[in-house]
């Protein structure tokens, strides 16, 4: 026999969907009343209300003061996000180590942390590192994301080993990690950034070019992220250019680091700077990078044919290396392409992870308030 207490299935679909409709304002504007509430959502005022008990007696939001500003009427109630609802805790790997950001389910942040390399196994590290973030604020933690410098294959969501790849490898799997751990690539995070509150927020599809110690293209085609099978669709270090691939043939030109096979992002940052102060020489040696990332760049416009191009990383965002590369594309792509830089420049991979693990978070807590 079904359970009389047990709310319908179109019932308790209308519930949650009521449910995230007001957490969903919550998370975006605060504080907040009920009134605002089924103003702001088009809801009725008493499913707003049952909706805001529900929640209330969930834990999910909490009573925070009345409207004391003197107006006639009844006094309304304001609402906020309960300080135990949950937090949400972000990483980055990459070869400068481990970068943590934790937030609560509204994107306030509660905590930073950064944790240089220690030669330990990265498993560990990371495991650690994320631990010390999810102490930060109270309530339970609904999400972990972890951003990657090398591919991650979306069925097995493993990280993939590259031959020559300088970055963490085959040593991070997110079942290993806890439960509701997000694993991706550091250049699909930061394409995801940008869509969310970037330079491709318009845009109908657009790759995003990470220019740094690495190489990597996001691909972005009718709203969706192009992985491939094995999570290696836009690794475009390996592209073949005159007969070795397009990481060697930088490398040749001076650009490659010789302690680590990766590029020397310091001698490109010098060049683009010496080239902006005049340098005849440097000048010479960024028209050949940016002719060189340009021809690639060019390569993917032809196969993919998207409506923008975004240029991110530690040296893609600088105007000289995106003028050259624009200039390039423009003369080699066979339809008009928009070159332009990113716009989320401080850690846009971070960033990504963050806004994943707040999405993956905010469902988390709809599920439980669901499930009480």
């Amino acid at each position: 026999m079904s359970d009389p207490d047990r709310p319908l299935p179109r019932l308790a679909m209308l519930r949650a969907m009521t449910d995230r409709a007001v957490l969903d304002h919550v998370f975006v504007h605060g504080r907040t009343t009920r009134a605002e509430l089924a103003a702001t959502t088009g809801i009725s005022k008493p499913t707003i209300s049952e909706s805001v008990r529900r929640l209330e007696t969930a834990g999910a939001l909490r009573a925070t003061g009345t409207d004391q500003t003197g107006r006639r009427g009844r006094i309304a109630t304001f609402y906020e996000l309960a300080a135990d609802a949950g937090r949400v805790v972000a990483a980055e790997v990459n070869q400068e180590g481990i970068r943590t950001v934790t937030t609560d389910l509204t994107g306030t942040v509660l905590a930073t942390e950064r944790h240089p390399p220690d030669g330990r196994p990265m498993t560990a590290a990371v495991w650690d590192a994320v631990t010390v973030a999810g102490r930060a604020g109270s309530g339970p933690v609904r999400a972990t994301a972890i951003s990657v410098a090398n591919p991650v294959d979306p069925v097995t969501h493993e990280v993939v080993a590259l031959p020559g790849s300088p970055f963490p490898e085959g040593t991070l799997r997110a079942g290993e990690l806890g439960r509701d751990v997000l694993l991706d690539n550091d250049v699909n995070f930061s394409a995801l950034a940008e869509r969310r509150e970037g330079a491709a927020r318009a845009a109908k599809s657009f790759a995003y070019v990470y220019i740094g110690a690495g190489l990597g293209v996001s691909l972005y085609v009718g709203d969706q992220l192009v992985r491939g099978a094995h999570g290696l669709a836009g690794e475009i270090g390996y592209l073949d250019s005159s007969g070795s691939t397009l990481a060697d043939t930088l490398a040749g030109q001076g650009f490659g680091r010789a302690d680590a096979p990766s590029l020397d992002v310091v001698a490109i940052l010098d060049t683009l700077d010496a080239a902006a102060s005049g340098d005849a020489v440097a000048a010479d040696r960024l028209r050949l990078l940016g002719t060189t990332l340009g021809r690639a760049v060019a390569a993917i416009c032809t196969i993919v044919d998207p409506d923008l191009v975004l240029l991110g990383g530690p040296a893609g965002t600088r105007p000289g290396l995106v003028a050259e590369i624009r200039r390039t594309v423009g003369e080699v792509a066979p339809g008009p392409v928009r070159v332009e830089a990113g716009r989320v420049t401080d850690s846009a991979a971070l960033r990504g992870a963050l806004l994943s693990a707040l999405d993956h978070g905010r469902d988390g807590l709809v599920r439980a308030v669901s499930e009480n």
